[in-house]
């Protein structure tokens, strides 16, 4: 009975199949792991960078100032529904109209006019330290 059976040495192949398998998984799970974090690094620097090109001033804000600045002009319900506007989510306001008081108009060009005012620089008070 020392000699294993035929069966058995396939059930030992098998398990270290299973073995190698989970392995692979695992190093799979990792490397999504790092892309998605590259990608998101990669997305910051591009967007911040893009930030810093359309207003040069906030470079010399404090970390404190850039954090405040974005909650009073940018996190504001304004930037939200203008961010909502553009990823053609409803917006609280659009839910809220009836039939006969929404514009016919689909509101692109307002939305438009939303995002220009909030990226142009004289509407921005207190925007420079």
């Amino acid at each position: 009975m020392a000699e294993k059976t035929k069966l058995q040495l396939q059930i030992e192949a098998s398990e270290k199949k299973i073995q190698e398998e989970q392995r692979r998984l695992k190093q799979l799970g990792r490397q999504q792991k790092e892309q998605d974090r590259k990608d998101r690094n990669h997305r910051l620097c591009k967007r911040h960078g893009y930030l810093e090109s359309i207003l040069p001033d906030i470079i010399s804000l404090t970390e404190e100032q850039f954090q405040t600045f974005v909650k009073n002009h940018i996190a504001n319900k304004h930037g939200i529904a203008a961010i909502a506007n553009l990823m053609g989510q409803p917006t609280q306001s659009d839910t809220t109209a009836t039939a006969d008081t929404k514009p016919q108009n689909s509101g692109n060009s307002a939305s438009k006019n939303t995002m220009q005012n909030a990226t142009n620089p004289a509407n921005m008070q207190g925007a420079t330290a």
